[in-house]
């Protein structure tokens, strides 16, 4: 029998979240077989297997968050695995129910015992149901055969134990329950530590996007197989600049050595909203691209993060971030300091509107910027200084067109 322990993952990884097996206890497997999904605070990856032979156990349930070196699944031999199985075929001859049918019919031991003391027999679905509905199973007597939980016994008990918030109101047992998992988890975490940690102040200005929105227009009708422009690429060119010129919104602070450390690179974070949620891939060495080269990074790390084929490499390192949801950026919003970075440049929706000019009340296209920014490491004046110096530079595209 061989052990297969959670490997370091390096970058100071100390635990993994199991997010999905690729494999099932009784299935042959060999080396180099892709058995596991993790995810870290850095990326997810597949994790092969080191073994061949029948996989006889599986030791964490998905969504279970494993430290490195902890025992993942045991390989055994052909013969092993044999007889081991001989020992937990399920002694229930008849047809479960269309509620608890899975592949392979019975649950495996580690998911059901008998229904006295200790856990209670039900189907990995069933279980599925009672976590989202918050019953605990060793409560519910089953109607099962052999006494097997089923789903109808799962949503009876939720319905008749259901403690009204307020006078004549129940709770309905069709209220759904999601564990939070994965990407969601690691934002969370994230979030937590950076609002728990960071004094946050917004400086927001208004900015006329007008020429800019007609010099990326020309520019793609001038070269439509190229890679196209949306507004992201001047924002990055424009934000680098300002950074060049106030270089303590390209900083972090080290917390433990009590010190700002200023970067020398400008590797800027672009975050991405993905089917598992945000997502902040980097465009590195942005000061020393242009405007297309600038795009072309964009549009491939986007398809990365929704895709779900970005490499850890693409996901950290990144010195400012730039949050730009574009149509759906409304009139104005806070995003949260990316810890431990500086400031975080937000764009928000760009909308014509009524504005003054030269005395006269002209129709523009206008977008708002906010830099938000811990206020532990810069002050206010050097972030509006900051913003004005981005706003400028947007407000007049050639001359951000001849920036290094």
């Amino acid at each position: 029998m061989n052990d297969f322990k959670l490997p370091d993952l390096g970058e100071g990884v100390a635990e993994a979240e199991i997010d999905r097996w690729l494999v099932k206890e009784g299935d042959s497997v060999q080396e180099d077989d892709l058995i596991v999904e993790v995810i870290t605070d850095k990326a997810t990856a597949e994790i092969p297997s080191p073994f061949s032979g029948v996989v006889s156990r599986i030791h964490f349930e998905e969504g279970s968050v494993v430290p490195v070196g902890a025992v993942l699944i045991s390989i055994g031999e052909k013969e092993e695995a044999g007889s081991d199985s001989a020992t937990e075929v399920d002694p229930t001859p008849s047809q479960p129910t269309p509620s608890e049918a899975v592949v392979g019919g019975g649950p495996p031991p580690s998911l059901a015992s008998s229904s006295g003391n200790g856990a209670a027999q039900a189907m990995p679905p069933v279980r599925k149901r009672a976590r989202e509905l918050g019953v605990d199973l060793t409560r519910v007597k089953g109607s099962g055969p052999q006494g097997r939980v089923l789903r109808s016994d799962v949503e009876a008990y939720a319905a008749a134990t259901a403690t009204p918030a307020h006078p004549g109101v129940t709770r309905s047992p069709s209220q759904r329950r999601e564990p939070l998992r994965g990407v969601r988890r690691t934002i969370a975490q994230r979030m937590s530590e950076a609002h728990r940690i960071v004094p946050p102040v917004t400086h927001v200005e208004e900015c006329d996007v007008t020429e800019l929105d007609a010099t990326r227009r020309l520019a793609n009708d001038r070269n439509p197989s190229g890679p196209k422009l949306t507004f992201l690429p001047f924002i990055v060119k424009a934000a680098v600049a300002g950074l060049k010129a106030y270089p303590v919104l390209n900083s972090s602070l080290d917390e433990e050595k009590s010190e700002v450390v200023f970067h020398d690179r400008f590797d800027i974070g672009i975050a991405v909203e993905t089917p598992q949620g945000l997502m902040v891939p980097v465009v590195r060495d942005a000061d020393a691209k242009s405007l297309r080269a600038i795009a072309t990074d964009i549009d491939r790390l986007a398809l990365g993060a929704r895709e779900g084929t970005l490499k850890a490499d693409d996901l950290r390192g990144s010195t400012f971030t730039v949050s730009s949801p574009g149509r759906f950026g409304g009139v104005m919003a806070t995003p949260i300091v990316f810890h431990p970075q500086a400031a975080i440049l937000g764009v928000h929706r760009a909308a014509e509107r009524p504005v003054v000019r030269d005395g006269q009340i002209v129709i523009r296209l206008m977008m708002n910027v906010s830099i938000t920014f811990d206020h532990r490491i810069l002050d206010g004046m050097t972030a509006a200084k900051f913003i004005l110096d981005v706003v400028k530079l947007l407000e007049h595209p050639a001359v951000l067109a001849l920036e290094s």
